[in-house]
């Protein structure tokens, strides 16, 4: 070459080369300085308004719910319709849950996110990939330093704007027949002002040709719905060990979690909104209503679909527990230079 001349940046990809400004578009990448901060809890709120042509949704504030995300559309009719989560390697893939395989990677533990938007890029992966690509790094530790980290946040959340509803006085002017005498709130009764709070705490670092980066992660976290929210406690492990002058690599990645949800009961509020702010919550202590004995000491009078929503939270239960084990391994050996093979 002669010192004017400079080569045009080459991409090497699954199905051949391309010229970088050919992929650039198609290939996004985020990192974890650019992420999103404050109260994150899902992975995919790191990179939510990041992506040009990614679209991140979630409808309401159930702290169990999943994001909806689109990449590319609406693909299929009939399969998942949600991007191929690929984590470190390993190919996640589920058209019934579709965006909650990233629920088993803490955000704390993610490197950077690299999307794959069009058909081509994600041609990679075969006809899984038709609505796209995300692939998550997680971090890795480094050789010749050790390094422990912790951080940690807590967070209120309430509700800022809430449907508004009849008072106990102007239902009772106009409906007097149905005054029973008392001033309640049902949807002050039903929320709450949910208190969160988030661990994290890793050790990295390396020695000769092995390198580690553990972490354990614990989130406790509380919905604006009475009983709503879960603890979720996860723990992963990356491992490199190199051999034979490095030309030889082997990779672990393990991790686990386990999450303890109570998913709450969203009629609730809608029976919020529509119970008679004058009765009570419970029948008084020395009621002979009969219906006080049926209903566990619960207000309730017996009309279709018409149920008192705090007896629905404190009377029944909806919870569910995950528990959730990734182990994945990889071994590549350089036979010459800038020729190596792999194994997973």
């Amino acid at each position: 070459l002669n010192a004017g001349e400079v080569l045009e940046e080459v991409v090497v990809v699954g199905y051949g080369t391309q010229k970088s400004k050919e992929v650039t578009s198609a290939v996004t990448s985020v990192k974890a300085e650019d992420f999103n901060g404050g109260n994150v809890n899902d992975p995919t709120q790191l990179i939510q308004g990041k992506i040009a042509g990614l679209q991140i949704s979630k409808v309401g504030g159930d702290p169990n719910g999943t994001s909806t995300i689109r990449l590319r559309g609406l693909s299929t009719v009939g399969a998942g319709t949600s991007p191929l989560i690929v984590i470190d390697g390993v190919i996640y893939y589920n058209p019934n849950q579709g965006a909650n395989a990233l629920n088993y990677v803490d955000p704390n533990d993610i490197e950077s996110v690299d999307v794959l938007k069009d058909g081509s890029a994600a041609a990679i992966y075969g006809s899984r990939a038709s609505s796209g690509v995300i692939i998550i790094t997680t971090k890795k530790g480094a050789r010749g330093t050790t390094k422990v980290e912790y951080n940690g946040y807590a967070s209120a959340e309430s509700i800022a704007k809430q449907v508004e509803t009849t008072s106990a006085a102007e239902f009772a002017r106009l409906r007097p027949g149905s005054n029973r005498g008392a001033e309640t709130d049902w949807v002050d009764e039903v929320t709450r002002t949910g208190i969160s709070h988030v661990h994290n705490l890793s050790l990295g670092g390396g020695v000769g040709g092995t390198t580690y980066r553990a972490s354990l992660n614990y989130r406790d976290i509380e919905g604006i719905g009475v009983v709503s929210g879960f603890d979720q406690l996860n723990g992963r492990l990356n491992l490199t060990q190199k051999a034979l002058d490095d030309r030889l690599t082997f990779t672990t990645n393990i991790s686990a979690t386990r999450r303890d949800a109570n998913f709450g009961f969203n009629e609730s509020f809608r029976y919020a909104t529509l119970y008679n702010p004058t009765a009570p919550v419970r029948f008084a202590d020395n009621s002979t209503n009969p219906l006080a004995a049926k209903y566990g000491g619960y207000y309730q009078e017996e009309n279709f679909d018409y149920f008192n929503p705090v007896a629905l939270i404190e009377q029944a239960t909806n919870i569910g527990k995950i528990n959730n084990l990734l182990v994945s391994g990889r071994v590549d050996y350089q036979l010459i230079q800038g020729l190596t093979v792999s194994a997973f």
